[in-house]
């Protein structure tokens, strides 16, 4: 199998008058976890949601290598779930828009139930989760579609021990795979355990 591979070259993005990204270049390749690190205002979410489409770059270019835009997983920092909304219907719901044939879906959808253990909940609607569990089906909508590149921004953040413990295992586990992941995290113990490197933004720029 060809190796998935994202290259980004001198990108740059402006709000107004305000430059907050660039330029910047990064090269990522399938089996590599990359991490984001930076203050607040440092650009991590812009340049993940440039990453995943829903921003444009004012200037510089992304290349992506084996990855078809239907294998690109974006984890955002809100959550992205329809609380009225069963889990398993959540996921139905994005299996839908990603273009996941119904066959296919069903064995999707029961395959990551199952892997953020929320087999006992997911008939259950999202507004009865905790916290961790609505986490994990975040993760678990953003791998719908089977995912060569994971975006990920906080993706653990107010879930539980147990929870957040499960996500990284997953996320390890699609970096072996594969996939190559991109996580932006402030927490330390969570870069140190799972990225094979760390760069970090300072003013929208890799130092």
């Amino acid at each position: 199998m060809d190796r998935a591979r994202i290259t980004i070259e001198n990108i740059e993005k402006h709000y107004g008058p305000e430059q907050v990204l660039g330029p910047l270049s990064l090269s990522v390749e399938g089996g590599e976890i990359v991490g984001i690190v930076g203050a607040n205002g440092a650009g991590k979410s812009t340049l993940l949601r440039i990453l995943a489409g829903a921003e444009k770059p004012d200037g510089g270019s992304v290349h992506f290598e084996n990855i078809g835009k239907d294998e690109i997983g974006y984890v955002p920092q809100e959550l992205a779930l329809y609380e009225s909304l069963t889990g398993r219907r959540n996921l139905n719901y994005w299996a839908a828009a990603a273009g996941v044939y119904f066959k296919r879906r069903r064995i999707r959808v029961r395959y990551l139930i199952e892997l953020v253990n929320l087999s006992d909940k997911a008939d259950k609607p999202v507004s009865t989760y905790s916290g961790g569990m609505k986490r994990r089906l975040n993760l678990a909508c953003a791998l719908i579609g089977g995912v060569k590149l994971l975006l990920l921004d906080e993706p653990t953040v107010g879930a539980d021990a147990a929870s957040v413990e499960l996500m990284l295992d997953a996320i390890k586990a699609l970096a072996e795979n594969g996939c190559a992941v991109l996580l932006v995290s402030h927490h330390k113990d969570e870069i140190n355990r799972l990225c094979t490197r760390t760069v970090e933004l300072r003013k929208g720029r890799i130092e």
